[in-house]
């Protein structure tokens, strides 16, 4: 019976680790704005504030991609993307589905494309 519940213990034990470890997806966002990019930001659409600047690596330059991970324990099937460029100006993607891409391009003009 100990060996039963100690089984049960360790199956439970690693279920969660494989849960916590699809917590987070990857996602590959390729700069195609036609500028740099100095801050980018992601939030849930239905989320009332962006949260923290994801860009880790200081600027993503025109032509270039960044590795992101997006928390899959957001229920949010549509994402915001806010980026800023070196004179400040802001450029906004509305509604774009992470959770169901793997590499986003973001465009001109608000524009995207999702693979």
């Amino acid at each position: 019976m100990k060996r039963l519940i100690a089984s049960l213990a360790a199956v439970a034990v690693l279920g969660m680790a494989g849960q916590a470890l699809a917590l987070e997806k990857k996602i590959n966002i390729f700069n195609g704005a036609q500028y740099d990019i100095y801050t980018l930001y992601l939030s849930p659409t239905n989320a009332n504030a962006w949260e923290e600047n994801v860009l880790k690596q200081g600027t993503l330059p025109n032509g270039d991609k960044v590795d992101v991970e997006v928390s899959r324990t957001e229920n949010a099937e549509a994402w915001d993307i806010k980026v800023t460029n070196k004179a400040g100006e802001t450029m906004t993607w509305i509604g774009v589905p992470l959770n169901k891409a793997g590499q986003i391009t973001l465009l001109p003009d608000g524009q995207y494309n999702v693979r």
